[in-house]
């Protein structure tokens, strides 16, 4: 009997890998839940404190139907990416774990026989910028009814047909879709449809007729210092990562005489997707025109045991004196007599100390690719008479921040879990929708926006 047993065992464990039972899905997502539950910020901030728990939970039933149906890990990622959505927060995302290569996406035909009632986004759409076309039809093989697969990608990074949308239809009768980007990470957007036109997001835009394929733009993205013209200086600032900070001040005190000695400064922010406050400190004297600023927003961690725990763990990550060790000891035990709530707001006003013949002109140029502490900057330099701003809307990822990762080995990925809100003496809403530029260049090719700025700068 003992033998009979383990063959019924190996058969039905040999069947689900036969059959493609490459993961549990519902085991894989749920242990995310419950990680969301108890540590992330935003689902305090949105569900608990929004009282919004009925309207969350019927949506984690949904997912866990769906759970149960799905057996590949990328059809898993793809309902991870999908569940996560429910957040507004640009800081939970999904990652790959290192040295981890992940298949390319399924390939599927057109299958145009079935009966079915046509919908307005079927057939073939090209991408904006010329460089791939995609084809959608009604397929079962998805999350969705409806797929979009690649018909032609100049980049040779796609093969045909294979899967790069998956659409969603919602409750209320509008469409969302589950889009793979070039790293085979999905992300979840809403659609908008014109007559021409699909919109996915705020960005992704698709035409029915093909499209002129376009240069990339020449934006650069190492940190920088040079002189434009006789009255304007240029400074290129791609990231404020904590790590990059030493580089930041040594670029600005290399170059005083020479930021000082022009009236006009363009700082070049563009593809800047954040780091820490203390990046940009060194660039704030040329900057404001008061030497008493307030920052636009102030953080509060939720301090579950296991974030408490997380913070204890790697507090010393960014220390670089014994004062930063002794500040950094402090904070934890701070969070300590905070456990199970957020930590309160202490709102403040720094004092810093104005460079004398600053630029009397600056200009700050993003785009969709600034996020997070850039967003910051642009929120604090904003508030002086001397700074006009240009380009398109930042990435809108500002709200939430200091994010954990969680593991999920089962499907090779990581996910990171935000264990801080923002709290915007402003009381704005940025999050997904971004900071509106004073001077909106979108419409306007990206590698033409120095000259543009410099001209009108200099009028």
């Amino acid at each position: 009997m003992r033998y009979y047993f383990l063959i019924v065992l190996l058969t039905l464990t040999t069947s689900s890998k036969i059959f493609g039972q490459e993961c549990d899905c519902l085991k894989n997502i749920t242990l995310l839940q419950q990680k969301i539950e108890d540590n992330q910020a935003s689902y305090q901030h949105q569900v608990i404190e929004q009282k919004r728990l009925n309207e969350y939970l019927l949506f984690r039933t949904d997912i866990n139907s769906k759970a149960k149906t799905i057996a590949t890990k990328k059809g898993c990622i793809g309902l991870v990416s999908l569940y996560l959505s429910f957040f507004r927060d640009e800081h939970s995302f999904i990652s790959y774990e290192d040295n981890y290569a992940p298949k390319p996406n399924k390939i599927l035909k057109p299958n145009r026989k079935r009966n079915y009632k046509p919908l307005p986004f079927e057939g073939i759409w090209y991408f904006q910028d010329g460089s791939f076309s995609i084809d959608i039809f009604q397929t079962k093989n998805t999350t969705g009814e409806w797929a979009g697969v690649i018909k032609n990608d100049n980049s040779k990074s796609w093969k045909k047909g294979q899967i790069k949308i998956e659409f969603i239809n919602n409750v209320n009768g509008s469409f969302s879709c589950i889009y793979w980007r070039k790293n085979l990470i999905p992300k979840i957007y809403n659609l908008y449809l014109t007559d021409s036109t699909m919109i996915i997001g705020r960005n992704l835009i698709f035409y029915r007729k093909p499209q002129v394929e376009q240069n990339t733009t020449n934006n650069t993205h190492d940190l920088h210092f040079r002189q434009l013209s006789e009255r304007t200086n240029y400074l290129k600032i791609p990231s404020f990562d904590l790590s990059f900070k030493n580089k930041i001040d040594s670029l600005i005190i290399k170059n005083r005489l020479a930021i000082t000695s022009k009236e006009n400064l363009i700082i070049d922010l563009r593809n800047n997707g954040g780091g820490g406050f203390d990046a940009f400190q060194s660039i704030l004297p040329y900057v404001l025109d008061t030497n008493l600023t307030e920052a636009p927003y102030y953080g509060s961690v939720w301090v579950s045991n296991e974030n408490y725990a997380y913070y204890d763990r790697t507090k010393y990550e960014y220390t670089e004196t014994k004062q930063d060790s002794i500040d950094e000891l402090k904070y934890v035990e701070f969070l300590k007599t905070n456990i199970g709530r957020f930590t309160p707001i202490e709102r403040s006003t720094d004092t810093i100390q104005l460079e004398r013949n600053s630029p009397l002109n600056i200009a700050i140029m993003f785009n969709r690719n600034t996020a997070s502490t850039a967003e910051g900057f642009i929120l604090q330099a904003s508030e002086s008479k001397k700074v006009q701003t240009y380009g398109e809307n930042s990435a809108g990822a500002v709200s939430y921040g200091d994010w954990m990762p969680v593991e999920l080995p089962d499907l090779n990925i990581w996910v990171a879990i935000t264990t801080k809100k923002m709290v915007f003496k402003s009381n704005e809403d940025f999050e997904s929708i971004g900071i509106s530029p004073d001077k909106d260049l979108k419409y306007t090719n990206e590698n033409e926006w120095l000259k543009i700025i410099l001209e009108q700068m200099e009028k």
